[in-house]
């Protein structure tokens, strides 16, 4: 691939990105960071569900990360309904040693997954300072009002598409009765 433009499974840079199989969610589900395990038990999950439930979904797009063959994150959409879609992602440590290609395909992935929905929403624990960060940087919009889940303090994050409406005819004009 070349640019940063996320186009689904393929070579990036020295990463591949596949589609996600249940083999690399057994290897996964040992390997993940803290943060995302904290976040499989808010969500009343266990790692494994949690990476398989999407294999199992017709409506979801799932991918997994390889960094020298080794799957190190996946991620995808699940649909809610032809407008929403709920974004994941859950990796493992070894994300954290290239921040820098982290970062650089971060915005084209959630670029490519927000052309397929009007609206991309997920939760995220209040004290994951750095995920929400990272989710302002993407352009994600933080929900001020802490929701309660499972007995912890969450932020929805929602990420609109951009729409533009048809300019307004300047031979129209509105209908008064």
């Amino acid at each position: 691939m070349t640019g940063n433009v996320f186009q689904g499974a393929g070579k990036y840079g020295e990463s591949h990105i596949v589609k996600a199989k249940p083999s690399h969610a057994e290897f996964l589900q040992h390997e993940l960071r803290n943060t995302d395990n904290r976040e499989c038990l808010i969500a009343g999950v266990t790692p494994w569900r949690a990476l398989m439930e999407p294999l199992k979904d017709d409506n979801a797009e799932t991918y997994t990360a390889l960094l020298y063959n080794k799957p190190v994150m996946m991620f995808g959409v699940v649909k809610q309904h032809d407008l929403v879609g709920s974004i994941w992602m859950l990796c493992s440590p070894d994300v954290d040693k290239y921040p820098k290609t982290f970062l650089k395909w971060s915005r084209p992935i959630v670029d490519y997954f927000q052309d397929q929905y009007l609206l991309l929403q997920n939760v995220c624990p209040v004290e994951h300072y750095k995920t929400l960060t990272w989710l302002g940087y993407l352009d994600f919009m933080i929900m001020p009002r802490a929701l309660d889940l499972n007995g912890y303090k969450v932020l929805r994050f929602v990420r609109c598409q951009e729409i533009e409406f048809m300019p307004p005819n300047e031979y129209t004009r509105p209908v008064i009765s």
